[in-house]
């Protein structure tokens, strides 16, 4: 065998590592990987908490403002109905002030033909023209000659003594 190959022979031997060597470096390396992992998971692990309570701290004023917001809601619909019932309240009186008067008008309307009726008749006027300017029945002039006619026949007849 030629020189250079005893040389690389013992090369190969001087190089050649003992395989307690091999695990026990394995071992460390495995060791200082699982320190370094734990190290790192703690470190993570902390800051979950920290944003645990943080999202706890939140939630906790997200409820707060939820409740308060419901008895806000609360308020405003009492409100409303509050207001509804006021407005039905104010609506009605409003429809009887309209009633009122529509018959408060008719009334008037009515008996300011009616006087107007009288009048005319006090002035000697025919039933005939007082059912056609004040608008009347005949049953209204009819009615109104036989209550008030009968005066003007008294005050013609006592006025021309």
């Amino acid at each position: 065998m030629p020189e250079a190959w005893w040389e690389t022979l013992a090369l190969i031997r001087t190089l050649w590592i003992d395989p307690r060597w091999v695990a026990a470096v394995l071992a460390l390396l495995v060791a200082l990987s699982a320190i370094w992992l734990a190290v790192r998971l703690r470190t993570r692990l902390r800051v979950l908490e920290e944003r645990l309570r943080e999202l706890r701290h939140d939630q906790q004023e997200t409820d707060t403002a939820l409740l308060a917001l419901h008895g806000a809601i609360k308020a405003v619909a009492e409100d409303v109905i509050d207001q509804s019932q006021h407005q039905s309240s104010v609506k009605r009186a409003l429809d009887r002030l309209a009633d009122q008067q529509s018959e408060l008008r008719l009334r008037s309307v009515d008996e300011g033909l009616y006087v107007q009726a009288i009048e005319l008749i006090r002035l000697g006027r025919g039933r005939s023209e007082v059912r056609t300017l004040c608008g009347l029945t005949h049953a209204e002039v009819d009615l109104l000659f036989s209550l008030h006619g009968a005066s003007v026949v008294r005050e013609r007849s006592s006025g021309s003594r």
